[in-house]
């Protein structure tokens, strides 16, 4: 299965379809069971996508809060992390090779 948005104009053409079918049911008044499964199936498709649209405001949120605190790590807090380090840590010792390795990293990111 891939995952793809879901068209609020195809809902909208579904739904429409659906009040078709309802009118159609309706009309020739042939099967009233077939009317209330039509509008049993119309509802369930409006509360999924409903409950569709909330969760992608919420992805959407998400993603937000995610870029501000990887902005925030990437760019202010691990740069000024590893200069006072850098200041501090002996340039002889094994502690600064692993620094300069984190250094190097930071910059792969």
């Amino acid at each position: 299965m891939s995952l793809k948005g879901i068209s609020k104009t195809t809902v909208a053409n579904l739904i429409g379809l659906l009040d078709q079918l309802e009118e159609l049911e309706r009309m020739i008044g042939t099967d009233p069971d077939g009317c209330d499964e039509v509008k049993k199936l119309k509802q369930e498709l409006i509360e999924t996508y409903q409950k569709y649209e909330f969760m992608v405001r919420e992805i959407t949120e998400q993603i937000g809060v995610y870029q501000d605190l990887y902005g925030k790590i990437r760019f202010r807090f691990v740069p000024e992390k590893l200069k006072s380090l850098r200041r501090i840590i002996p340039q002889d010792s094994y502690e600064f090779t692993l620094l300069k390795e984190s250094i190097q990293k930071s910059h792969l990111i």
